[in-house]
């Protein structure tokens, strides 16, 4: 019986904040970017629940655990520096999230639910990082992979 109590803690609490937090770094790496619109998605589906304020749009969908993004725009492109910059974002956002309930498991109360946040966490950051592309949709690694791709192939180009 507990287990499938800790299991929906992870699938209804968990879970969601987790991603959240990851694309709340995405929106921090876009806004320090100085993107003119920013809009967070959590789920698939029809909106649950959706707000506007200044240059934000927030949408919670119906099906929150199977996806999550942030796009940005600005009237003049990114270039590469801060789109890598918005990119790593949201992992760095997850990893202070995994050091966060690791202390606090560690340090102060060593529950299963803290253990599963602080796990649930590096798994985020380490899926992030991994670079795969599944049809349109990419990891935040995969876009980092390619931006440095494409930094050495014009640095190569621009030095022959």
């Amino acid at each position: 019986m507990i287990y499938v109590i800790i299991f929906f803690i992870l699938v209804f609490i968990i879970a969601p904040f987790s991603l959240l937090f990851h694309e709340i770094g995405h929106l921090v790496g876009a806004t320090l970017m100085r993107a003119s619109a920013i809009r967070l998605t959590i789920g698939l589906g029809k909106p649950l629940w959706q707000t506007n304020f200044a240059n934000v749009d927030i949408i919670i969908r119906r099906f929150f655990l199977i996806n999550s993004l942030t796009s940005t725009v600005r009237n003049t492109p990114f270039r590469n520096r801060e789109k890598a910059i918005i990119t790593i974002m949201g992992p760095l956002f997850s990893g202070i999230l995994t050091l966060i309930a690791y202390i606090a498991y560690s340090v102060f109360i060593a529950t299963d639910i803290l253990y599963l946040f602080f796990l649930f966490n590096l798994w985020l950051v380490i899926i992030n990082l991994i670079p795969f592309k599944i049809g349109h949709k990419q990891s935040d690694g995969y876009t980092i992979y390619r931006l440095i791709i494409h930094y050495f192939k014009r640095k190569k180009t621009n030095s022959v």
